[in-house]
């Protein structure tokens, strides 16, 4: 009898798995600005579980005094590492209520790692130079996917009505602020037109001297 409702217990899970996966669909997602254009790296999740999950760890890099990437989803407690590939030392912090943190000076021969525990988005920013700043997403949601070039982002979303979560820096006062979109039952394409501009990291024009200290490298190499 004890086997038979285990075996019986296994058959009703698969049962239920196979029905949510038959009253799930794949819709496709574009974002664009507020002025129509679209907008890469946007943020958009579904409360379904689909075939692309927040990832458990990420790199953001610092190259030529910028961050890279401008914008990372990760899932609650991934690890994030810091690399800095330049030859100047950075010094990454956040302010963000999901994660406040600061680095100590360091240069391209470390590469520390921290974890993110709290869902939320957290602003980076390095001390040394005001202009870098980068986003980190860090998802409650079971699907947290990045728009591509083209601004589209494919998802799983339950069948019948459903809605999905788009994410972008500038929506609201608050950095975590998101926009809902309704999503019509057996409707399989969807656009989203936030009302924010494009934004991204614009590093200054090098110093003379730093000018002439890029010149005396190449020469040297």
């Amino acid at each position: 009898m004890r086997n038979f409702q285990i075996v019986f217990g296994f058959l009703l899970l698969l049962h239920l798995a196979g029905n949510a996966e038959a009253q799930a669909r794949e819709v496709t997602v574009t974002v664009v600005d507020e002025q129509g254009q679209a907008l890469a790296r946007a943020v958009v999740s579904s409360q379904v579980v689909g075939s692309q999950t927040p990832a458990s760890s990420t790199v953001i890099d610092q190259v030529e005094r910028l961050f890279d990437p401008f914008i990372s989803v990760v899932q609650v407690g991934a690890t994030v590492n810091f690399p800095n590939s330049d030859n100047i030392r950075h010094q990454v912090f956040s302010f963000s209520p999901a994660k406040p943190f600061e680095l100590p000076l360091y240069s391209n021969i470390e590469a520390p790692a921290v974890a993110f525990p709290n869902a939320g988005v957290v602003v980076l920013g390095c001390n040394i130079h005001d202009h870098m700043r980068a986003y980190l997403y860090v998802s409650a949601h079971p699907q947290s996917v990045l728009t591509d070039d083209s601004g589209q982002a494919q998802v799983t979303v339950a069948e019948g009505e459903s809605e999905v979560r788009v994410w972008y820096p500038g929506l609201g006062n608050d950095p975590a602020a998101e926009f809902n979109v309704a999503v019509a039952a057996q409707q399989t394409q969807v656009q989203v037109q936030l009302p924010v501009a494009k934004q991204q990291q614009q590093a200054p024009e090098p110093s003379a001297l730093q000018q002439r200290f890029n010149q005396l490298k190449q020469h040297v190499h």
